[in-house]
């Protein structure tokens, strides 16, 4: 009977010891990078430049430490699996709710009112696409932002008065990201110029079966670098303006902010709801539109009081310009 044979373990490559050394590296610098911006998210560390334009990338935040968790586990790097496995269930918190359905409105309920939002883009839009927009979604309240004296004039040739003939419109000579403008079917009263602010946010009261609620054409300033501290004054007395106002409200228009921003999340407060998520049919990004590729980042919001309830919330393109315009039914009493 023959002895067994026995053979010897080899050490691993010089060429495999490198690549596994690689790989945790790659994994280690992205597990950083996506922790980083988590943490900006989780603390509320966005006010400053890069987190403030960083922070709005947050849904592909989460996608990209799921990439990272599948790879570390594909790898058996169990420390870095752990560590990106924590990553994802944070982003499963902030991102699940906006899957769940809300309860909607029932058929035939009364007190709900269709608004739509929409950034032009210096007047540069179609506003004959904007009007068209209205009629077919049956618009009662309709939000234009970057308005200018010219795309005023565009949509009333368009026919904007034969559906929404109330106005109340402020726009500037010279800045064309500064003008805004409301436009309703059934009269606006109160109107008042807005917050301090670079833009201009006008609001009004309108009448729906009863109830009186103050709507706000809302055009914060973007969060650009060196610019950030006007963003985060801007979403501040907005908010404070909307807490102090006990007038039931609907908030629409380019926040130039997302619900991972603290700033937004502020806003919000305990009383104040973002539609998309109320109506729990998914993310509505907005922004960049008209491009190659899809939008990237929710900036454009339809704004409630918690009370209310939302239905078919979702985007419409509008072109010549650079957002996708918001539309949104909501019942202003349950």
């Amino acid at each position: 009977m023959s002895a067994p044979v026995l053979t010897e373990e080899r050490p691993p490559s010089r060429a495999r010891r490198a690549g596994a050394v690689a790989w945790t590296v790659v994994l280690s610098l992205c597990l950083m990078g996506v922790g980083a911006l988590t943490l900006a998210r989780t603390l509320g560390f966005d006010d400053v430049t890069p987190f403030a334009q960083l922070v709005s990338l947050t849904p592909w935040v989460a996608l990209a430490a799921l990439v990272v968790l599948l790879l570390s586990l594909s790898r058996r790097r169990w420390v870095l699996s752990a560590v990106a496995g924590v990553l994802v269930v944070a982003h499963a918190v902030w991102l699940v709710p906006f899957f769940v359905p809300g309860s909607g409105i029932a058929a035939g309920a009364d007190g709900a009112l269709r608004v739509m939002a929409v950034n032009v883009l210096y007047g540069r839009a179609d506003a004959r696409a904007v009007v068209e927009a209205v009629r077919e979604e049956e618009v009662e309240l309709l939000s234009v932002v970057e308005l200018t004296d010219d795309f005023e004039t565009a949509l009333v040739g368009a026919g904007i008065e034969e559906v929404l003939p109330y106005t109340w419109t402020r726009t500037h000579p010279t800045e064309g990201a500064a003008g805004s403008g409301l436009w309703s079917a059934t009269p606006l009263t109160d109107p008042r110029d807005g917050v301090a602010s670079r833009f201009h946010q006008p609001s009004a009261v309108v009448g729906v079966d009863g109830t009186s609620v103050r709507v706000t054409a809302v055009h914060s300033h973007p969060p650009t670098p060196g610019e950030v501290d006007l963003w985060t004054d801007d979403l501040a007395l907005l908010s404070d303006a909307a807490h102090a106002d006990p007038t039931p409200q609907i908030l629409l228009g380019d926040f130039n902010a997302t619900s991972d921003h603290s700033a937004f999340r502020d806003l919000l407060g305990d009383r104040f709801a973002d539609a998309t998520r109320l109506a729990g049919d998914g993310l509505n990004l907005s922004w960049p539109a008209d491009r190659r590729y899809p939008p990237l980042v929710d900036l454009d919001h339809v704004v409630v009081d918690a009370g209310m309830r939302v239905d078919d919330v979702g985007p419409v393109a509008i072109p010549g310009t650079d957002h996708l315009a918001i539309l949104a039914t909501v019942q202003v009493r349950p």
